[in-house]
């Protein structure tokens, strides 16, 4: 256990960066006031990006249970929080812009890096949770493995598509389906 608490302190320090970036891009939107223009579909990812790191982070307790943890196994374990920082900076315009925000302009133009990014990062989980070992595979259940399947195809339509209704479907479901996927995840824990 001490061994995890050694490696975690760098795995959480970057999801502590990613927080606090979501924190200080929706910190300056607000102090933009009006021209700021905020999207719902942009506002529902950004809500995400925090459960998300906040969950992953969280879960990192579920290595106490891998007896041997590898630099390869390392690795993987900075390969999430790194994934979601990544995200978490593109989600959003540069701050200290002048002139109007459009976050739904935003989201369109860095919607397919956003969803290559989403896309290897369940490929990421996938390999993280192999690597825990299979009791742990088993004590997820189907409802991780379906919503795994249900985010790869979100993904890759979603990186292709113009369609607002498309968009917002997805994000909709996938936000009441993490947390789900959470709930179930964590008990596991």
């Amino acid at each position: 256990m001490e061994h995890l608490a050694h490696l975690s302190t760098f795995v959480s320090l970057i999801y502590g960066l990613g927080v606090a970036n979501v924190l200080a891009h929706i910190a300056s939107l607000i102090k933009r006031g009006r021209s700021a223009d905020w999207y719902w579909i942009h506002t529902v990812w950004s809500a995400f990006l925090l459960i998300a790191m906040a969950s992953f982070w969280w879960m990192l307790q579920a290595w106490a249970a891998v007896p041997h943890i590898g630099y390869l196994s390392y690795l993987s374990m900075l390969l999430i929080p790194s994934l979601l920082f990544v995200m978490s900076d593109l989600m959003f315009p540069d701050r200290g812009g002048a002139g109007v925000v459009s976050l739904k302009a935003h989201f369109f133009a860095i919607k397919r890096p956003l969803f290559l990014l989403l896309l290897a990062l369940l490929v990421s989980d996938e390999i993280d949770t192999v690597q825990k070992g299979w009791q742990h595979v088993i004590d997820l259940g189907p409802l991780y493995w379906g919503s795994q399947v249900f985010w790869l195809t979100g993904c890759l339509v979603c990186a292709r598509s113009e369609s607002e209704r498309v968009q917002g479907v997805f994000a909709a479901v996938s936000f009441v389906l993490f947390l789900g996927a959470m709930y179930n995840g964590l008990a596991a824990v």
